[in-house]
């Protein structure tokens, strides 16, 4: 007889696996990312269909199998409905759930700081659907890089050489050297000689350090003033960042700018 378990997890993504059944891949809040069977999800009566749609967060009953697990029950907990009917709020969330697919299939059985990452993209999901605007929308998106890569231990240092381990300087006039290849920041005597360095404002630099440090519904002092070009620039300099700690550039962009 087959061991059941349950759990709490957000759908990222499904596709089909016959005429009738579907595979839903899930992060779920005790097992990490995981892979179930949806039986009967794409018959037009099924109970199923609706809970394995993308950016759902369901409690579960699963049957334990060899490579994938069946799902008996699911019961959903939030249905983050409001991602669905704005085109921002739909590609960034979709940006996070290829990130988390990306970043955690290395190791799809247990981890553990898997319930940590789940209230993550539980918390990122929630701000998104709630966003009034497409700022609000990269604060959160923003949030939700910066923490996710240091749960996983990949985080940025944004207040020490990662060279020599010397405090950056402070001062909001200046910029810092930022080093792709390396994966951090370098003080003004290591950078000398480097190529392929990044000018990063000092600004920019403390802003998404505070962004690191604050709890994720938290307002930091800069968020009133801070304009969509700049986010857009920070989000674009994490995206690079983990696009080259990857060695894979992010897709869903690419496909949502041929579909437009």
């Amino acid at each position: 007889m087959k061991k059941t378990f349950t759990t709490e997890a957000i759908n990222l993504k499904n596709y089909p696996l016959n005429d009738n059944d579907s595979i839903v891949v899930m992060f779920s809040k005790t097992k990490g990312l995981i892979r179930a069977i949806a039986k009967g999800a794409k018959r037009p009566k099924s109970w199923l269909g609706a809970r394995i749609q993308m950016f759902i967060a369901n409690k579960l009953m699963l049957l334990e199998g060899k490579n994938l697990d069946t799902i008996a029950q699911a019961q959903s907990v939030n249905t983050f409905y409001k991602i669905r009917y704005d085109l921002d709020k739909l590609s960034y969330s979709m940006y996070i759930a290829e990130l988390v697919n990306t970043l955690c299939s290395g190791s799809l059985s247990e981890v553990e700081n898997s319930r940590e990452i789940y209230e993550l993209i539980f918390s990122a999901y929630e701000e998104i659907a709630l966003a009034e605007n497409k700022e609000k929308i990269l604060l959160t998106v923003l949030k939700f890089q910066l923490k996710f890569l240091n749960t996983l231990g990949w985080g940025v240092d944004f207040c020490f050489c990662s060279n020599c381990q010397k405090h950056l300087v402070k001062d909001e006039t200046a910029s810092s050297a930022f080093l792709y290849s390396l994966g951090g920041f370098l003080c003004q005597d290591c950078a000398k000689g480097e190529t392929g360095i990044l000018r990063v404002h000092n600004k920019i630099r403390i802003f998404l350090n505070e962004l690191l440090k604050a709890d994720f519904s938290e307002k930091t002092k800069y968020e009133d003033t801070v304009n969509l070009n700049v986010l857009d620039k920070c989000f674009c300099f994490m995206k690079k960042y983990i696009d080259n700690l990857t060695n894979k550039k992010t897709k869903i962009f690419k496909v949502l700018e041929k579909i437009g």
